[in-house]
This record gives structure tokens, C-alpha cells and sequence, in this order.
């Protein structure tokens, strides 16, 4: 896994921010299953997807994440309806996405 998306599950399970992983590094196969992109940063072990639970609401997560943003600029991020996914990596595009529209 990257050193980058690392640092930054540690910074949500610090801050007691409760969330789920949907997907993480991934095989080809896998990835494949899923309809992964053909370049998913889930191949490397750059990227995440995960979901509010709990007591931590969709809009918090992403508030953390944004937060997170200003110490440590993500590559990119897609808002789904239903889960986000962030990644980090050499890439350094910052982008934003939001499928929710």
C-alpha cells in the first residue's frame, strides 16, 4: 500500500472518524470483476474506497478528507453516491469527481 493513502487512514482512525472499506488494492482479476478502469490506482496500492458508518455522516467524511487535502494533497477523488474513493500517488493531479450529479 502506499506510504501517502497510509498516513491518511491513520489520520481518519485518529480523529475517530468510522468508516468502511470497500475496496482496496486490488488483482487484476479483480479489478477486472469489478469494472475497474485498466490504470485503477487500486492496482497499485494507491487508492481506497470507503463509506461513512456509524456516527460519522457522508458529508464529515469528506469534510476530513478535504481536510486532510490541506496537509497532504490527494491525487484524486471521486464522489460517489453511495462511497468515496481517494487515492494518492505520483500522478499529482488533485483531481475532484462528482458522480452524485
Amino acid at each position: 500500500m502506499n506510504l501517502f493513502l497510509m498516513r491518511f487512514l491513520e489520520y481518519l482512525l485518529l480523529s475517530n472518524t468510522h468508516f468502511i472499506v470497500t475496496s482496496a488494492r486490488r488483482t487484476p482479476e479483480q479489478n477486472k470483476a469489478c469494472n475497474g478502469a485498466p490504470n485503477s490506482q487500486h492496482l497499485t496500492g494507491e487508492a481506497i474506497d470507503i463509506k461513512p458508518y456509524g456516527s460519522t455522516s457522508f458529508n464529515k467524511l469528506l469534510e476530513m478528507i478535504y481536510d486532510y487535502d490541506r496537509l497532504s494533497p490527494f491525487d484524486q477523488l471521486i464522489i460517489y453516491p453511495t462511497f468515496i474513493h481517494v487515492s494518492f500517488g505520483p500522478r499529482n493531479r488533485h483531481q475532484v469527481i462528482d458522480k452524485r450529479k
